[in-house]
């Protein structure tokens, strides 16, 4: 085996010793802040039954409601706790983060069932708040857990499928996430320029299961353009010329005076050439 082959293969041990160290770290945070949970869940649901338990024994059916799902919260809690503290064969190694994560989002719709029934009655416990925040907290741990299956990782990063559609994916709220598809490149590069990422979306593109987008709701198009920017051929070609985009045309820039003229090279954005010839041909710039 030649050098080139052994640095190769010591590399991707490396990386994955440093992905299974991660993901057992992650394991571990999140199985603490399970804990924490269940015991916030519980005396939630405590309470819940001290405070609506009623005079005479009457009890309104909203109040019944809110006993239920406080019950039915912390007994999601406790399961939860479960699986995240196994250790036998129920997971399988290369599926364990996202059996987790399936179950957290399971968990956290438990949660927002009980929240609905709350705001009915008006009654906002600080246990309330403090459950939010730990299923917010267990969140952040699941995004630290990189896997191309992990919607929690996925916040925020594009991806595609093997359809190559490549979506946007943006969190609603815990353990509730939104595909937003792109209408083309163009408006892939564009948006990724208005959210200051430079030059290269695909560096932060994820390729994702199909099975994975079908989890997520879909959200409208993404449909941007360059219309009134300075733009340029996305290559090492010398003399490559600069464009403004205006009325659906791209007009060339004649001299260097004139780029100036538009703010100089801070203000030209690197773009694919595709993008640049969907454009038809307008008049040269020349002042």
């Amino acid at each position: 085996m030649g050098p080139t082959k052994i640095r190769t293969a010591s590399l991707f041990i490396l990386l994955l010793l440093t992905a299974v160290l991660l993901g057992a770290d992650q394991r571990s945070s999140i199985t603490s802040l399970a804990g924490d949970l269940e015991q916030k869940a519980a005396g939630l649901a405590q309470n819940s039954y001290e405070y609506f338990k009623g005079w005479n024994g009457a009890i309104s059916d909203q109040e019944q409601a809110v006993l239920f799902k406080s019950e039915a919260f912390a007994a999601s809690c406790r399961l939860f706790l479960k699986l995240a503290e196994e250790r036998s064969d129920f997971y399988r190694t290369d599926r364990l983060r996202t059996n987790l994560y399936n179950a957290f989002t399971y968990l956290a719709s438990s949660f927002e069932e009980l929240d609905r029934e709350m705001q009915k009655t008006g009654v906002r416990p600080y246990e309330l708040r403090d459950c939010r925040h730990a299923l917010r907290m267990m969140e952040e741990a699941f995004a630290k857990w990189p896997s191309p299956d992990n919607l929690a990782y996925l916040d925020q990063r594009y991806v595609k499928d093997k359809k190559a559609a490549v979506y946007l994916i943006v969190k609603k709220k815990t353990g509730v996430f939104i595909k937003y598809p792109f209408k083309n490149l163009e408006s892939l590069y564009r948006y990724n320029y208005d959210q200051k990422r430079g030059k290269n979306p695909w560096d932060y593109l994820v390729e994702v299961q199909t099975e994975t987008l079908n989890k997520m709701e879909q959200g409208d198009l993404i449909d941007l353009n360059f219309e009134g920017w300075l733009v340029i051929e996305q290559s090492s070609r010398p003399n490559r010329p600069v464009y403004l985009i205006e009325n659906g045309k791209r007009r060339g820039l004649a001299q260097a005076r004139v780029l100036a003229k538009y703010g100089g090279w801070s203000k030209v954005y690197e773009v694919p050439d595709v993008v640049i010839n969907s454009y038809p041909e307008g008049e040269l710039i020349e002042d």
